[in-house]
């Protein structure tokens, strides 16, 4: 392996740009603390040009614009979600750079907040780069009705078939998960089953959306959980208890078979399991061992559904031949 380049002084999430004209684009929302103290100086969003496919030959990255947020970031997510029509979800047309469109940037803050970003505009620095700042429904069950203590936004994730990019899935550190509607994000914040979606109390560390149907959504949780939804039903699907008071680190639906899934802990056994949801959701139909520690994460290859690779405690990242 190589190193291409690189960005100093920056902890942060971060987003490859999805849209294919600005592929060396990416989003870095700042996770480490801005002060001294006990103070949150806030966060902020940058964006980035890595300039690695420059036919004139590689440069150092190039900052494309930057704005200030009230809190640091837990998670981001980039989206092609305006990239079909002209129109914003704000209702201007003002959603493009040289007249392609460049998505939608969600940023899951420690405050409890989600907001919609314009990378267009931020790259631009026009004023209205925020399309919207949400705060999530209170969490904690109290009765004073101000929507507070929502717990950060630990992930999110977009919806990525095309007939529901609107949709954004959102977990929070206090265990629930949370579906946003980005045409009308304001007035759109449901959960997806009947009742607030709480899993166990456990901090949400993922969620996925199934790559084959769309209104299939899991969650994962620092309890040792995985609750698939049915979304359209508004109910849970099934549960999957992965690892007694193990966290799930990390989980990926099977980029070609919908009812597959693989899921990693932090335990010091360091895991994965498949599980083939048509067979148990109570038995995994196989589990890998090949890492010393506890998994950070892994990823499903989406142009090779026999390939998996995993990034573990042991600083080793393992590729997994799942079908040899």
């Amino acid at each position: 392996m190589t190193l291409i380049t690189q960005i100093e002084d920056k902890g942060a999430v971060v987003a490859w740009s999805p849209i294919g004209e600005y592929a060396d684009v990416i989003a870095l929302g700042s996770k480490e603390k801005g002060g001294i103290g006990f103070d949150d100086y806030g966060g902020s969003l940058e964006l980035y040009n890595l300039n690695i496919t420059n036919e004139g030959g590689q440069s150092s990255p190039t900052l494309l614009g930057t704005l200030q947020t009230s809190t640091r970031f837990a998670s981001i997510a980039w989206s092609t979600a305006a990239a079909a029509s002209t129109t914003g979800i704000d209702g201007t047309n003002d959603n493009t750079v040289s007249g392609s469109s460049t998505g939608i940037i969600a940023g899951g803050l420690l405050d409890g907040t989600v907001n919609l970003w314009k990378p267009s505009s931020i790259m631009n620095e026009l004023p209205d780069a925020t399309l919207a700042s949400v705060t999530l429904p209170n969490n904690n069950n109290s009765n004073d009705g101000n929507g507070s203590n929502a717990g950060a936004v630990s992930t999110l994730k977009f919806n990525p078939h095309p007939d529901s990019r609107h949709l954004l899935a959102t977990g929070t550190s206090s265990g629930h998960v949370w579906m946003m509607d980005c045409t009308t994000p304001e007035k759109n914040v449901f959960s997806p089953g009947d009742q607030q979606s709480q899993q166990g109390g456990g901090k949400i560390t993922k969620v996925a959306w199934n790559s084959q149907v769309s209104h299939i959504l899991a969650s994962s949780s620092a309890n040792g959980t995985v609750v698939v939804w049915d979304t359209r039903q508004k109910k849970p699907w099934c549960e999957l208890r992965v690892e007694s008071n193990c966290p799930v680190s990390d989980m990926a639906w099977n980029p070609t078979q919908g009812l597959h899934m693989m899921t990693a802990s932090e335990g010091g056994g360091g895991h994965l399991r498949l599980w083939d949801l048509r067979a148990s959701t109570s038995m995994p139909l196989t589990s890998l061992e090949g890492h010393a520690g506890g998994v950070l994460s892994m990823d499903w290859c989406p142009h090779d559904d026999t390939l998996l690779m995993s990034c573990g405690n042991d600083n080793r990242t393992l590729v997994w031949d799942l079908y040899s």
